[in-house]
């Protein structure tokens, strides 16, 4: 596709009937009803705001393949309805749910499932759950543990307290506060008991993942070309391989641009992506 015509392709702004309100979401329908249409699934709190344009980028070059995309907000994030202190994974999942048969309701029966960080573990939880629903699932630099994923992510309280002078907290302290029903600031967002509850219990190597699930295809930076996963995911995988479940690796070397205040992109994540989707299975 020429440059020009890559340019002009639009993801509709639209809203969308959630299970609390309104979800907002970005929208392009694929070139016929027969193709595949990707469902991306953000991450958490402030990395939702990071990957924003590396996302878009990714669902403009999915678009000009003949696929379509909806980018969707979670309820209480983004541009949706509700506070962010209202939303919690279980909420995540009622989302994924509600956008899913909206999709349904406009006639596009082939689904796949797109998830970044957080959102890749939360992808991979619907799609164990629910496996007849989605013809395919990418995850992109998926958490596999979202207790240390919540210890890092709490970790920017006691940057924060070190540097106004403040008394020094700990992730267990933080965690002990939630549980009186007390809520916290966290990197300008409001954190609650119920959320962080329900992050900390996922853990990716105890989702019952099963040959009934579509192929996984896995996308991780490596710090040099072909370089070696991190333990924690080879480990995890390994576990995969012996259940016989359908994934393919794909490493990458690049910015990690979920993490970055300044816009950085990462094109070899998305000409790998579009690769991958070349490939049989």
């Amino acid at each position: 596709m020429r440059e020009s015509s890559f340019q002009e392709i639009v993801l509709q702004p639209q809203y969308l009937k959630g299970t609390q309100g309104d979800l907002f979401s970005l929208f392009a329908a694929p070139k016929d009803k027969d193709q595949t249409i990707f469902l991306f699934l953000p991450s958490f709190a402030e990395e939702l705001n990071r990957c924003r344009v590396m996302v878009a980028m990714q669902a403009r070059q999915l678009v000009a393949q003949g696929y379509g995309c909806l980018l969707l907000d979670y309820y209480g994030t983004g541009d949706s309805q509700g506070d962010f202190s209202e939303n919690h994974w279980d909420q995540w999942e009622k989302d994924v749910d509600s956008a899913y048969r909206w999709l349904q309701s406009q006639g596009y029966h082939h689904v796949a499932l797109w998830g970044l960080r957080l959102g890749a573990m939360l992808a991979l939880s619907c799609a164990v759950k629910q496996p007849e629903r989605y013809r395919k699932i990418l995850l992109w630099q998926p958490v596999i543990d979202g207790s240390a994923f919540m210890t890092q992510f709490l970790r920017l309280r006691i940057a924060m307290l070190m540097d106004r002078g403040l008394k020094k907290e700990t992730a267990l302290e933080m965690r002990a506060m939630l549980q009186t029903g007390s809520s916290i600031e966290v990197a300008g967002y409001e954190i609650t008991a119920q959320m962080v509850r329900g992050i900390d219990a996922q853990k990716m190597i105890e989702y019952p993942v099963s040959d009934k699930l579509p192929i996984i295809d896995w996308f991780e930076v490596t710090m040099e070309e072909k370089g070696d996963l991190p333990l924690a995911s080879q480990r995890l995988l390994q576990t995969w391989s012996d259940k016989k479940i359908n994934y393919r690796v794909h490493t990458y070397t690049g910015p990690f641009f979920w993490q970055l205040h300044e816009r950085e992109l990462t094109p070899l994540l998305i000409e790998r992506t579009l690769a991958s989707l070349k490939l049989a299975g």
